[in-house]
């Protein structure tokens, strides 16, 4: 079943991506604490060293995934490419 997120709880990036608030804090918590986060030649999500994640990552990882990947292709993207 698909959730959708309040228009108060997004924010708009330059290109047209929006995201949830809630998935830019996982992703920033996630590399202040020097985890290497991207996405596999085939859109798998990375997140290492996976060892070290909490219980409590994973949860977060799992509800934001897609939101994630987006953001970590949006990251990867010259930002040339971006339309502004």
């Amino acid at each position: 079943m698909a959730t959708t997120t309040p228009a108060s709880e997004l924010v708009a990036l330059r290109g047209g991506l929006a995201v949830p608030v809630a998935a830019l804090r996982v992703l920033w918590g996630l590399e202040e604490r020097d985890f290497a986060v991207r996405l596999a030649e085939d859109g798998v999500l990375l997140v290492a060293p996976g060892s070290k994640l909490t219980t409590e990552d994973r949860q977060a990882i799992a509800h934001h995934r897609e939101a994630l990947r987006e953001l970590v292709a949006y990251c990867e993207e010259p930002i040339a490419d971006r339309v502004l």
